[in-house]
Order: C-alpha cells, then sequence, then structure tokens
C-alpha cells in the first residue's frame, strides 16, 4: 500500500554501488522527512544519490523525468 502523505518510512535499494546511497537514506528516514523536504536539495549528477533525489521530486508531485 503506498500512501500519499506523511514521512518517509523506508527505503528500498538493489543493485551495484547502493552502498553510496545507505547514508542519505539513513538520514531521510531517521529526520522523519516528507518527499517535499528532500526534493529541492542537491544531488550531484551523475552519481548513486541523484536516483534517491529523483525519486523524492517524483513523490513531491514534482518529477524531473517524466515518462508516459
Amino acid at each position: 500500500m503506498r500512501v500519499k502523505e506523511g514521512p518517509v518510512v523506508g527505503v528500498h535499494m538493489l543493485g551495484a554501488r547502493v552502498g553510496e546511497q545507505i547514508g542519505e537514506a539513513q538520514l531521510i528516514v531517521n529526520w522523519d522527512a516528507h518527499p517535499e523536504d528532500v526534493a529541492p536539495l542537491i544531488h550531484a549528477h551523475p552519481t548513486q544519490n541523484e536516483a534517491l533525489g529523483e525519486a523524492h521530486l517524483a513523490l513531491a508531485g514534482k518529477p524531473l523525468h517524466a515518462h508516459d
């Protein structure tokens, strides 16, 4: 079930070099951050953490890349 409002309660990661994202993911969850809190933060390109930034942009209703 996807809750449309509220803080991020967990992050699932799978793939190469996801260890680069664990620190930021832990911060987001422990901060009880809402997607709108994370979306405006800088996620440098090209990095693995950029994926976290784009995911939160999408959750906040402001996707960087929209696929039809």
